[in-house]
């Protein structure tokens, strides 16, 4: 990756762009794609949580721990499974969703910073 490399708050684009075979423009798509599809997954595992739905909430988690892991987004992939573990223990449930929606903001915010539709 040459001066033009993308640097995003939690995210490691050399990681993720590999995860693409080096295809740029595809890696980039893919993030915005993350942005705005994972923005709301705290907000979603919360209400799954509050009907007591936690087969859909620990989902969610994992999902979102997967897609933060190809994409590179290492830091917002470990909240993610500490959050799934804690779904299906349930034990420090709010602690670590709080952690995960802190990490998913930055990450979300810092994609929509560097990459504007």
């Amino acid at each position: 990756m040459g001066p033009d490399t993308l640097n995003i708050a939690g995210i490691d684009a050399h990681l993720g762009l590999k995860s693409v075979g080096g295809k740029r423009e595809r890696y980039e798509s893919l993030l915005r794609k993350f942005a705005g599809r994972q923005a709301d997954t705290v907000v979603a595992i919360r209400a799954a949580l509050s009907v007591g739905d936690t087969s859909t909430a620990e989902r969610a988690a994992h999902s979102l721990k997967g897609s933060a892991s190809t994409l590179g987004v290492t830091e917002l992939a470990q909240h993610a499974a500490e959050a799934e573990t804690a779904i299906k223990t349930g034990q420090r449930v709010d602690e670590t969703l709080e952690s995960l929606s802190q990490s998913l903001a930055t990450v979300v915010e810092g994609i929509h910073a560097a990459l504007p539709e």
